[in-house]
């Protein structure tokens, strides 16, 4: 099947009544001479574009959740994936931009979890990408710039806007979604002024929240020091020569100042990432939202076991490594927490899961939903829960990512789900559905999730049912939230 986007005629794939454009240049390959650099426009090509495999995935040593669907690794990877129904420019449907997570470090369009098939049968154009990762995408030097990634991710959405109408989508209700570094992607495009007007709904799935209060945050000055030090490994601070060094000397220096070993007695947590997009004045702004639009509604929420993606339940944790840890998140209130934690008659390991889970995830969302409500934006706020029969299986419970298989509908492997599984994806592909088309997400009765209100505080809670939930905080997201506000 094929239709015509700027750069010329592409042919993709049509199986299960939906049709496939895979691997589709989005930007030049930021290769060679323009290795750190702004991503330029595609060129156009003559004859037929075959979109009928996944591009390249971009330079990793690791950080995909999910199978990458292809082995190739190579800094030529800025390649676009849709999914769609119908290739009519007329049927103007919704759009949803998927930003994969991965730590900045790892992860693709391509992952199977991501697949857009069973969204793109309910009417929605589905659009995946890569986007330059590590030091390829998220150093920062004078000389050199920042935010490589940040402006992919950017350069993604201008293409989806001239292009989209071609895969039967509507350039003028894009709704940008992603979990993880790819939620991070998303909270920070509300601060790139270049993507206002890119996107019309926001969908922010466990990260992008406030800073962690245990921790500064990404700052151009931090990020410049690690890559200074990287620069002295690579043997030079010099643009022209840098980009002469093989790809894969980078990035074992990407990974080797990543942050992804945690310091001795401790556990990793994303707090110690260091590859991140940070706030430059130019390409992400230090202050505000100037690429969020009034009238761009945010579904914001996280897991309940956020925690147990990083820290296994097969693995040993001992009471120092968990006094370690209380330390590290909220030292001026260790004592107050440790007492919670015993009070809660938990084991090491779920102690460990309930301290970092709330520390990284929960009492950052709630500090971030109360914000974005000042500032008179319309913010919906769920929490997913549902333990699957393979998450109980391992004890992995709702862990960090779980909830993804159930929105694009990819719940496989099947013997890790059962039928109230496929009940809540089935609810949940309609609210993320209905909420791109209209910005309020429904339940499949017509029901309407609640927009926070902070008078009469109610979430949606995603359990064994999906139901309307008075915001409840627990004791712990109260004492962190405390210290937040700097009142203890």
């Amino acid at each position: 099947m094929r239709t015509r986007i700027d750069q010329g005629i592409v042919e993709g794939l049509f199986n299960d009544s939906v049709y496939k454009f895979l691997g589709i240049p989005y930007a030049e390959p930021p290769v060679k001479e323009k290795r750190w650099r702004e991503p330029l426009p595609p060129k156009k090509w003559e004859g037929v574009y075959k979109a009928t495999e996944f591009g390249p995935v971009c330079p990793q040593k690791g950080g995909a959740s999910f199978d990458l669907r292809t082995i190739k690794q190579n800094e030529d990877c800025l390649y676009i994936n849709v999914w769609t129904s119908d290739i009519n420019s007329n049927e103007q449907q919704p759009v949803m931009v998927w930003i994969h997570g991965g730590g900045n470090l790892g992860g693709a369009g391509s992952e199977d979890a991501f697949d857009g098939t069973e969204m793109a049968k309910q009417g929605v154009t589905v659009v995946t990408f890569n986007y330059r990762l590590g030091a390829f995408g998220f150093l920062a030097h004078p000389d050199i710039g920042c935010n490589f990634a940040v402006l992919d991710q950017v350069a993604a959405l201008e293409w989806v806007a001239n292009n989209i109408e071609s895969f039967g989508g509507n350039p003028n209700n894009v709704t940008i979604f992603g979990e993880s570094a790819g939620a991070q992607a998303v909270r920070n495009l509300l601060a790139v002024r270049r993507a206002k007007g890119l996107f019309h709904r926001a969908i922010i799935q466990s990260a992008g929240f406030e800073p962690y209060v245990f921790a500064s945050e990404s700052s151009y000055e931090k990020v410049k020091k690690v890559t200074d030090k990287m620069f002295d490994r690579l043997g030079s601070s010099n643009l022209k020569s840098l980009q002469q060094i093989p790809t894969n000397k980078v990035l074992e220096a990407s990974h080797e100042f990543s942050g992804v070993f945690p310091p001795p007695g401790q556990v990793h947590t994303p707090a110690n990432l260091i590859w991140n997009p940070v706030p430059d004045g130019d390409v992400i702004s230090k202050e505000g939202f100037p690429g969020w639009g009034k009238d761009v509604p945010v579904l914001i929420g996280c897991v309940e076991n956020e925690a147990r993606y990083f820290i296994k339940p097969n693995k040993s944790y001992t009471s120092e490594t968990l006094k370690n840890m209380v330390q590290a998140l909220v030292g001026p209130v260790s004592k107050r927490v440790l007492q919670i934690l015993n009070n809660d008659n938990l084991t090491i390991y779920e102690s460990l899961d309930k301290l970092f889970s709330t520390a990284v995830w929960f009492e950052p969302s709630y500090a971030t939903v109360k914000r974005f409500e000042k500032l008179e934006r319309n913010v919906y706020y769920y929490h997913f829960a549902r333990v699957s029969p393979g998450g109980n299986r391992t004890k992995e419970l709702a862990k960090h990512t779980s909830e993804i298989r159930y929105i694009f509908g990819n719940l496989e492997p099947n013997e890790a789900y059962d039928e109230r599984d496929t009940n809540i994806s089935k609810e949940l592909q309609h609210a993320w559905i209905t909420f791109a088309e209209n910005g309020i997400p429904r339940n499949q009765d017509g029901s309407v999730w609640p927009r926070y209100n902070s008078k009469a505080p109610y979430m949606t809670l995603i359990k064994n049912e999906i139901v309307s939930y008075p915001l409840e905080i627990n004791q712990l997201t109260q004492v962190i939230h405390s210290l937040r506000k700097g009142n203890i």
